[in-house]
Protein backbone atom coordinates (compact mmCIF):
# COMPACT_ATOMS: atom_id res chain seq x y z
CA UNK A 1 0.00 0.00 0.00
CA UNK A 2 1.29 3.44 -0.49
CA UNK A 3 -0.44 6.99 0.87
CA UNK A 4 -1.90 9.65 -1.52
CA UNK A 5 -2.33 12.47 0.89
CA UNK A 6 -4.25 10.49 3.49
CA UNK A 7 -5.37 7.74 0.52
CA UNK A 8 -3.96 4.56 -0.01
CA UNK A 9 -3.13 2.80 -3.55
CA UNK A 10 -3.45 -0.83 -3.45
CA UNK A 11 0.18 -0.96 -6.00
CA UNK A 12 -0.39 -4.99 -6.56
CA UNK A 13 -3.63 -4.22 -7.00
CA UNK A 14 -2.62 -1.71 -9.77
CA UNK A 15 0.38 -3.80 -11.54
CA UNK A 16 -2.17 -6.74 -11.64
CA UNK A 17 -4.51 -4.31 -13.38
CA UNK A 18 -2.29 -2.15 -16.00
CA UNK A 19 -0.28 -5.63 -16.28
CA UNK A 20 -3.67 -7.53 -17.82
CA UNK A 21 -4.00 -4.50 -20.22
CA UNK A 22 -1.04 -3.32 -21.23
CA UNK A 23 2.48 -4.19 -22.02
CA UNK A 24 4.18 -2.86 -19.04
CA UNK A 25 7.57 -1.45 -20.11
CA UNK A 26 8.58 0.18 -16.55
CA UNK A 27 6.93 1.01 -13.21
CA UNK A 28 7.96 3.70 -11.08
CA UNK A 29 6.76 7.09 -8.57
CA UNK A 30 6.97 9.99 -10.38
CA UNK A 31 6.92 12.85 -7.93
CA UNK A 32 5.05 10.05 -5.46
CA UNK A 33 2.65 9.25 -7.90
CA UNK A 34 2.43 5.56 -9.15
CA UNK A 35 3.47 5.52 -12.87
CA UNK A 36 3.35 2.97 -15.66
CA UNK A 37 5.05 3.31 -18.94
CA UNK A 38 3.37 1.14 -21.58
CA UNK A 39 4.69 -0.41 -24.45
CA UNK A 40 1.03 0.50 -26.89
CA UNK A 41 0.66 3.33 -28.18
CA UNK A 42 -3.38 2.44 -29.41
CA UNK A 43 -5.05 2.77 -26.00
CA UNK A 44 -8.53 3.60 -26.03
CA UNK A 45 -10.36 0.14 -26.06
CA UNK A 46 -7.39 -1.04 -23.61
CA UNK A 47 -7.41 2.09 -20.92
CA UNK A 48 -10.97 2.29 -20.67
CA UNK A 49 -11.33 -1.78 -19.75
CA UNK A 50 -8.79 -0.09 -17.43
CA UNK A 51 -10.27 2.27 -15.56
CA UNK A 52 -13.42 0.40 -15.49
CA UNK A 53 -11.05 -2.23 -13.58
CA UNK A 54 -9.55 0.30 -11.41
CA UNK A 55 -12.99 2.14 -10.23
CA UNK A 56 -13.77 -1.49 -8.91
CA UNK A 57 -11.06 -1.34 -6.91
CA UNK A 58 -11.13 2.46 -5.58
CA UNK A 59 -8.55 3.31 -8.21
CA UNK A 60 -8.27 5.68 -11.69
CA UNK A 61 -5.74 6.09 -14.16
CA UNK A 62 -4.63 9.06 -16.56
CA UNK A 63 -3.43 8.47 -19.75
CA UNK A 64 -0.71 10.82 -21.37
CA UNK A 65 1.89 10.86 -24.28
CA UNK A 66 5.06 12.26 -23.23
CA UNK A 67 8.41 12.40 -24.91
CA UNK A 68 6.53 9.97 -27.41
CA UNK A 69 6.03 7.49 -24.41
CA UNK A 70 2.66 6.60 -22.99
CA UNK A 71 2.12 6.66 -19.45
CA UNK A 72 -0.58 5.42 -17.73
CA UNK A 73 -0.77 7.05 -13.77
CA UNK A 74 -2.95 5.87 -11.30
CA UNK A 75 -4.50 7.70 -8.36
CA UNK A 76 -7.52 7.09 -5.57
CA UNK A 77 -10.48 7.15 -6.66
CA UNK A 78 -13.30 8.35 -4.71
CA UNK A 79 -16.80 7.81 -5.33
CA UNK A 80 -19.18 10.75 -6.24
CA UNK A 81 -21.65 11.43 -3.63
CA UNK A 82 -25.32 10.25 -4.15
CA UNK A 83 -27.66 12.89 -6.23
CA UNK A 84 -29.72 15.31 -4.29
CA UNK A 85 -33.19 16.18 -5.23
CA UNK A 86 -34.02 18.93 -3.36
CA UNK A 87 -33.11 21.44 -5.13
CA UNK A 88 -33.70 19.54 -8.13
CA UNK A 89 -37.62 19.78 -7.25
CA UNK A 90 -37.52 22.91 -6.34
CA UNK A 91 -36.32 24.52 -8.90
CA UNK A 92 -38.12 22.49 -11.20
CA UNK A 93 -41.63 23.61 -9.44
CA UNK A 94 -40.20 26.96 -9.93
CA UNK A 95 -39.04 26.77 -13.69
CA UNK A 96 -42.76 25.31 -14.42
CA UNK A 97 -44.44 28.28 -12.28
CA UNK A 98 -42.35 30.51 -14.74
CA UNK A 99 -43.17 28.93 -17.90
CA UNK A 100 -46.42 28.26 -17.35
CA UNK A 101 -46.88 32.27 -16.72
CA UNK A 102 -44.84 33.04 -19.55
CA UNK A 103 -47.43 30.69 -21.74
CA UNK A 104 -50.41 32.64 -20.14
CA UNK A 105 -49.06 36.06 -20.80
CA UNK A 106 -48.14 35.41 -24.41
CA UNK A 107 -51.18 33.70 -24.84
CA UNK A 108 -53.38 36.74 -24.04
CA UNK A 109 -51.69 38.83 -26.63
CA UNK A 110 -54.45 41.16 -28.89
CA UNK A 111 -52.92 39.60 -31.92
CA UNK A 112 -54.69 35.94 -31.06
CA UNK A 113 -58.47 37.66 -31.11
CA UNK A 114 -57.60 39.13 -34.67
CA UNK A 115 -57.05 36.04 -36.35
CA UNK A 116 -59.51 34.03 -34.24
CA UNK A 117 -62.49 35.65 -33.63
CA UNK A 118 -64.11 34.80 -30.37
CA UNK A 119 -60.42 33.61 -28.92
CA UNK A 120 -61.27 33.73 -25.14
CA UNK A 121 -60.18 32.53 -21.59
CA UNK A 122 -60.08 29.06 -22.40
CA UNK A 123 -57.98 29.68 -25.43
CA UNK A 124 -55.77 31.56 -23.84
CA UNK A 125 -55.57 28.99 -20.68
CA UNK A 126 -55.30 26.11 -23.87
CA UNK A 127 -52.38 28.02 -25.48
CA UNK A 128 -50.23 28.24 -21.97
CA UNK A 129 -50.67 24.74 -21.34
CA UNK A 130 -49.71 23.47 -25.03
CA UNK A 131 -46.96 26.20 -24.55
CA UNK A 132 -45.48 25.63 -21.42
CA UNK A 133 -45.66 21.30 -22.30
CA UNK A 134 -43.78 21.45 -25.54
CA UNK A 135 -41.08 23.96 -24.18
CA UNK A 136 -40.40 22.00 -20.87
CA UNK A 137 -40.38 19.05 -23.05
CA UNK A 138 -37.75 20.33 -25.66
CA UNK A 139 -35.46 20.99 -22.27
CA UNK A 140 -36.10 18.02 -20.18
CA UNK A 141 -35.78 16.01 -23.24
CA UNK A 142 -32.13 17.89 -23.96
CA UNK A 143 -30.97 17.06 -20.66
CA UNK A 144 -32.22 13.17 -20.58
CA UNK A 145 -30.19 12.97 -23.89
CA UNK A 146 -26.76 14.11 -21.88
CA UNK A 147 -27.76 11.97 -18.75
CA UNK A 148 -28.46 9.08 -20.89
CA UNK A 149 -25.23 9.55 -22.78
CA UNK A 150 -23.66 9.85 -19.58
CA UNK A 151 -25.27 6.65 -17.76
CA UNK A 152 -24.07 4.64 -21.42
CA UNK A 153 -20.80 5.98 -20.85
CA UNK A 154 -20.24 4.92 -17.14
CA UNK A 155 -20.12 8.61 -15.68
CA UNK A 156 -22.03 9.75 -12.84
CA UNK A 157 -23.85 12.72 -13.38
CA UNK A 158 -26.17 14.59 -11.18
CA UNK A 159 -30.62 15.57 -11.38
CA UNK A 160 -31.37 17.91 -14.04
CA UNK A 161 -31.23 21.49 -12.47
CA UNK A 162 -33.81 23.79 -14.44
CA UNK A 163 -33.22 27.32 -14.05
CA UNK A 164 -36.24 29.52 -13.84
CA UNK A 165 -36.94 32.70 -15.97
CA UNK A 166 -38.60 36.29 -16.52
CA UNK A 167 -42.10 35.94 -17.18
CA UNK A 168 -42.56 38.17 -20.82
CA UNK A 169 -38.81 38.24 -21.20
CA UNK A 170 -37.93 34.51 -20.97
CA UNK A 171 -39.40 32.11 -18.96
CA UNK A 172 -36.45 29.34 -18.62
CA UNK A 173 -32.49 29.60 -18.83
CA UNK A 174 -32.50 25.76 -19.54
CA UNK A 175 -31.61 23.47 -16.98
CA UNK A 176 -28.39 22.33 -16.25
CA UNK A 177 -26.55 18.59 -15.28
CA UNK A 178 -23.51 18.41 -13.42
CA UNK A 179 -21.09 15.98 -14.00
CA UNK A 180 -19.45 14.32 -11.08
CA UNK A 181 -16.28 12.51 -12.71
CA UNK A 182 -13.73 12.73 -15.17
CA UNK A 183 -14.53 11.64 -19.02
CA UNK A 184 -12.74 8.66 -20.08
CA UNK A 185 -11.71 9.97 -23.47
CA UNK A 186 -12.54 12.36 -26.37
CA UNK A 187 -15.43 9.91 -27.97
CA UNK A 188 -17.04 9.97 -24.61
CA UNK A 189 -16.69 13.85 -24.31
CA UNK A 190 -18.24 14.59 -27.70
CA UNK A 191 -21.40 11.67 -27.09
CA UNK A 192 -22.01 13.42 -23.45
CA UNK A 193 -21.59 16.71 -25.10
CA UNK A 194 -23.81 16.07 -28.47
CA UNK A 195 -26.71 14.02 -26.93
CA UNK A 196 -28.18 16.92 -25.54
CA UNK A 197 -28.26 19.12 -28.44
CA UNK A 198 -29.29 16.01 -30.87
CA UNK A 199 -32.55 14.76 -28.43
CA UNK A 200 -33.38 18.70 -28.27
CA UNK A 201 -33.85 18.98 -31.90
CA UNK A 202 -35.50 16.43 -32.18
CA UNK A 203 -37.87 17.32 -30.00
CA UNK A 204 -38.10 20.78 -31.19
CA UNK A 205 -38.72 19.44 -34.81
CA UNK A 206 -41.44 17.54 -33.28
CA UNK A 207 -43.27 20.94 -31.74
CA UNK A 208 -42.48 22.81 -34.56
CA UNK A 209 -44.94 20.61 -36.90
CA UNK A 210 -47.59 20.79 -34.15
CA UNK A 211 -46.85 24.59 -34.82
CA UNK A 212 -47.12 23.99 -38.28
CA UNK A 213 -50.73 21.68 -37.80
CA UNK A 214 -52.08 24.01 -35.42
CA UNK A 215 -51.10 27.11 -37.30
CA UNK A 216 -54.06 29.40 -39.31
CA UNK A 217 -52.96 29.49 -42.98
CA UNK A 218 -53.69 33.37 -43.96
CA UNK A 219 -52.93 35.05 -47.53
CA UNK A 220 -49.49 36.60 -47.52
CA UNK A 221 -51.22 39.84 -47.53
CA UNK A 222 -52.87 39.26 -44.56
CA UNK A 223 -50.28 37.81 -42.65
CA UNK A 224 -47.83 41.20 -43.12
CA UNK A 225 -50.82 43.25 -42.01
CA UNK A 226 -50.83 40.85 -38.98
CA UNK A 227 -46.85 40.94 -38.78
CA UNK A 228 -47.33 45.01 -38.45
CA UNK A 229 -50.10 44.16 -35.89
CA UNK A 230 -47.77 41.85 -33.86
CA UNK A 231 -44.80 44.16 -34.42
CA UNK A 232 -46.47 46.85 -32.63
CA UNK A 233 -46.80 44.68 -29.61
CA UNK A 234 -43.17 43.23 -29.57
CA UNK A 235 -43.62 40.15 -30.59
CA UNK A 236 -41.99 39.53 -34.48
CA UNK A 237 -38.78 37.53 -34.42
CA UNK A 238 -36.72 35.91 -37.70
CA UNK A 239 -37.65 31.79 -38.12
CA UNK A 240 -34.66 29.29 -38.52
CA UNK A 241 -34.25 27.92 -41.82
CA UNK A 242 -35.62 24.23 -40.71
CA UNK A 243 -39.26 26.43 -40.07
CA UNK A 244 -38.82 27.45 -43.87
CA UNK A 245 -38.02 23.59 -44.83
CA UNK A 246 -41.48 22.44 -42.91
CA UNK A 247 -43.64 25.30 -44.28
CA UNK A 248 -42.45 24.28 -48.23
CA UNK A 249 -43.37 20.78 -47.29
CA UNK A 250 -47.36 21.94 -47.02
CA UNK A 251 -47.40 23.19 -50.27
CA UNK A 252 -49.22 26.80 -49.71
CA UNK A 253 -47.01 28.82 -51.47
CA UNK A 254 -49.55 31.93 -51.69
CA UNK A 255 -50.55 31.09 -47.50
CA UNK A 256 -48.38 31.83 -44.36
CA UNK A 257 -48.97 30.13 -40.96
CA UNK A 258 -49.96 32.46 -38.58
CA UNK A 259 -48.98 29.99 -34.95
CA UNK A 260 -50.12 29.95 -31.81
CA UNK A 261 -47.82 30.40 -28.79
CA UNK A 262 -46.45 26.84 -29.67
CA UNK A 263 -44.92 28.25 -32.46
CA UNK A 264 -42.77 30.27 -29.78
CA UNK A 265 -41.98 27.55 -27.69
CA UNK A 266 -40.38 25.34 -31.19
CA UNK A 267 -38.82 28.43 -32.07
CA UNK A 268 -37.11 28.59 -28.55
CA UNK A 269 -36.02 25.33 -28.57
CA UNK A 270 -34.48 25.86 -32.12
CA UNK A 271 -32.55 28.53 -30.63
CA UNK A 272 -31.27 27.50 -27.15
CA UNK A 273 -30.13 24.05 -29.83
CA UNK A 274 -27.99 26.85 -31.72
CA UNK A 275 -26.53 28.61 -29.10
CA UNK A 276 -25.36 25.21 -27.21
CA UNK A 277 -23.56 24.21 -30.09
CA UNK A 278 -21.27 27.69 -29.66
CA UNK A 279 -17.51 26.30 -29.14
CA UNK A 280 -17.29 27.61 -25.80
CA UNK A 281 -16.13 25.26 -22.82
CA UNK A 282 -19.76 26.66 -20.68
CA UNK A 283 -21.74 25.05 -23.13
CA UNK A 284 -22.11 21.77 -24.73
CA UNK A 285 -20.11 22.82 -27.90
CA UNK A 286 -17.33 23.18 -25.70
CA UNK A 287 -17.19 19.43 -24.99
CA UNK A 288 -17.82 18.81 -28.66
CA UNK A 289 -15.31 21.24 -30.29
CA UNK A 290 -12.56 19.99 -27.62
CA UNK A 291 -12.26 16.40 -28.42
CA UNK A 292 -10.93 17.16 -31.49
CA UNK A 293 -9.21 20.79 -31.03
CA UNK A 294 -6.54 21.35 -29.28
CA UNK A 295 -6.62 23.81 -26.41
CA UNK A 296 -5.23 26.75 -27.84
CA UNK A 297 -7.38 26.03 -30.66
CA UNK A 298 -10.51 25.57 -28.79
CA UNK A 299 -9.42 29.28 -27.07
CA UNK A 300 -9.32 30.76 -30.81
CA UNK A 301 -12.78 28.74 -31.50
CA UNK A 302 -14.13 30.05 -28.67
CA UNK A 303 -13.34 33.80 -28.98
CA UNK A 304 -14.49 33.34 -32.46
CA UNK A 305 -17.89 32.35 -31.25
CA UNK A 306 -18.10 34.98 -29.14
CA UNK A 307 -18.15 37.18 -31.69
CA UNK A 308 -20.91 35.29 -34.00
CA UNK A 309 -23.23 36.22 -30.76
CA UNK A 310 -22.27 39.73 -30.74
CA UNK A 311 -22.94 40.34 -34.55
CA UNK A 312 -25.84 38.28 -34.17
CA UNK A 313 -27.62 40.43 -31.42
CA UNK A 314 -26.53 37.99 -28.82
CA UNK A 315 -25.09 41.17 -26.51
CA UNK A 316 -26.19 39.52 -23.01
CA UNK A 317 -25.03 35.80 -23.73
CA UNK A 318 -21.84 36.87 -25.29
CA UNK A 319 -21.11 39.12 -22.48
CA UNK A 320 -22.16 36.52 -20.21
CA UNK A 321 -19.64 34.07 -22.07
CA UNK A 322 -16.55 36.18 -21.90
CA UNK A 323 -17.19 36.77 -18.02
CA UNK A 324 -17.14 33.24 -17.15
CA UNK A 325 -14.12 32.05 -19.35
CA UNK A 326 -11.61 34.30 -17.15
CA UNK A 327 -12.00 30.84 -14.94
CA UNK A 328 -9.92 29.46 -17.87
CA UNK A 329 -10.94 26.00 -17.36
CA UNK A 330 -10.03 23.02 -19.80
CA UNK A 331 -12.00 20.07 -20.29
CA UNK A 332 -9.20 16.93 -20.30
CA UNK A 333 -9.88 13.38 -20.32
CA UNK A 334 -9.03 10.55 -18.31
CA UNK A 335 -7.17 9.45 -21.72
CA UNK A 336 -5.50 11.99 -23.34
CA UNK A 337 -3.75 10.46 -26.06
CA UNK A 338 -6.23 8.39 -28.06
CA UNK A 339 -7.88 10.68 -30.71
CA UNK A 340 -11.76 11.07 -31.58
CA UNK A 341 -13.10 7.94 -33.55
CA UNK A 342 -13.36 8.53 -37.36
CA UNK A 343 -16.88 8.64 -37.48
CA UNK A 344 -17.35 11.15 -34.81
CA UNK A 345 -15.72 13.38 -36.88
CA UNK A 346 -17.72 12.62 -40.29
CA UNK A 347 -21.00 13.21 -38.20
CA UNK A 348 -19.19 17.17 -37.52
CA UNK A 349 -21.09 17.20 -41.05
CA UNK A 350 -24.39 16.16 -39.25
CA UNK A 351 -23.85 18.98 -36.32
CA UNK A 352 -22.68 21.69 -38.54
CA UNK A 353 -25.86 21.36 -40.69
CA UNK A 354 -28.10 21.26 -37.40
CA UNK A 355 -26.23 24.28 -36.41
CA UNK A 356 -27.20 26.09 -39.90
CA UNK A 357 -30.78 25.12 -39.52
CA UNK A 358 -31.63 25.95 -36.47
CA UNK A 359 -29.37 29.34 -35.88
CA UNK A 360 -31.86 32.28 -35.78
CA UNK A 361 -30.11 35.69 -35.63
CA UNK A 362 -32.13 38.12 -32.68
CA UNK A 363 -31.99 41.24 -34.61
CA UNK A 364 -35.65 41.75 -33.52
CA UNK A 365 -37.45 41.72 -29.89
CA UNK A 366 -39.94 39.25 -28.85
Amino acid sequence: MELYGGASVDVDAAKAVLGSNFTVNNVYFEAGVLTFEVAEKAIKERFKRCVVELKRIGLIATARMENGVVKVRVFPYVKPPKNDVRIPIVLGIATIITVSFDGFLRSTGRIFSLVHPGYGVMDVLFNGLVFSTALLSIIFIHEMGHKLSARIDGVSASHPYFIPGFPGVIPTLGAVIFQKEPLTNRDDMFDIGISGPVAGFITAIAVAIVAFQTATWVPVEQYRSLVEAAAREGSVVDVPLIFTLIRSLYGRPDEVPFFMTVGFAAWLGMVVTALNLMPVWQLDGGRIFRSFLSRRQHVIASYIAIGVLVITGYYFMALLLILMMGRNIDIVPLDDVSPLSFWRKVSLVGLAAMLVLSFVPLNTVF
